[in-house]
């Protein structure tokens, strides 16, 4: 009996190949280019002009198509979510204006399908491991933008898990509260790092086996508060929950080290980068 290999699920096309699995969404991107009356923009090297400032409309001025913004965040929200880690900040950082949509947020949204019309062949790849040798390994990036919102001045969390090299799940999303330092922030993101590498261990036990992690993040001070978490005036006023990484380091469930900015790949869902960085 001939088992013919899954091709497509739910608008995901999967691309088996010798060294593994490609995971793209070619067609679904050109049928929302379509459907927008975008399927002939001149494609560009990033997804969103840093140098282009947004910020929420003063509900005074009247909103613009709406529903219509609403309907192209949500089709680019299901990109994020299976196929497309590194717009998750661009399309979190968009949907803030969806309730009050501007001219100028159309504008900037557009500027993401003109970015996918050149990238639309762009995959999550998934390796295949020949070796039984090759050890397992969950590696966690994590990273934060201080207080880049202009209208809350909070800040955004970022975090990337790989499984040997290959991405397994992410996250874009503005924090709850403001932040007062970098340090802090950093530390707060790291909180949500270390719970997502919880889940993961708890998962891989359940299935009988184990899987080192280990945390990356590029700040210091963050790095030094959580193996020390020693509390002085620099640190008491911090929520108690965020000391949840401390805990679970102390307990060595995974390990935590330092990345360079520039290879710290969680950077990315944080902020906008230029064209070389992105």
């Amino acid at each position: 009996m001939i088992k013919e290999r899954l091709s497509c699920l739910l608008g995901i096309e999967m691309l088996h190949t010798v060294t593994g699995l490609e995971l793209r969404q070619t067609q679904y991107i050109t049928n929302i280019l379509t459907r927008f009356s975008m399927e002939n923009s001149r494609p560009v090297s990033t997804p969103i002009d840093p140098k282009a400032p947004l910020v929420q409309a003063d509900e005074s001025e009247p909103a613009y198509e709406k529903q219509l913004y609403q309907q192209i965040i949500g089709s680019l929200m299901y990109l994020v979510t299976c196929t497309r880690p590194h717009l998750g900040f661009f399309v979190s950082f968009l949907s803030r204006f969806s309730s009050h949509s501007l001219l100028c947020h159309h504008t900037a949204v557009k500027r993401v399908f003109h970015y996918l019309a050149g990238t639309r062949t762009t995959s999550l790849v998934y390796t295949r491991h020949l070796s039984m040798d090759i050890p397992l390994l969950i590696t966690g990036y994590s990273d934060a933008d201080y207080a880049s919102c202009r209208n809350t001045h909070r800040s955004v969390s970022g975090y990337v898990f790989l499984l040997n090299g290959c991405t397994i799940s992410w996250l874009s999303k503005k924090q709850n509260s403001v932040s007062i330092s970098t340090t802090e922030t950093e530390y707060m993101v790291l909180a949500t790092t270390a719970h997502q590498a919880l889940w993961y261990i708890n998962r891989v036990s359940q299935l009988g086996f184990t899987i080192p992690v280990e945390l990356k993040a590029d700040n210091t001070s963050s790095i030094n508060i959580t193996k020390n978490p020693i509390n002085n005036h620099k640190t008491k006023h911090i929520d108690i929950s965020h000391y949840f990484t401390s805990e679970h380091l102390i307990c060595k469930l995974f390990i935590l080290s330092y990345i360079p900015t520039d290879e710290n790949l969680a950077d990315i869902m944080t902020k906008g980068l230029p064209s070389v960085l992105h």
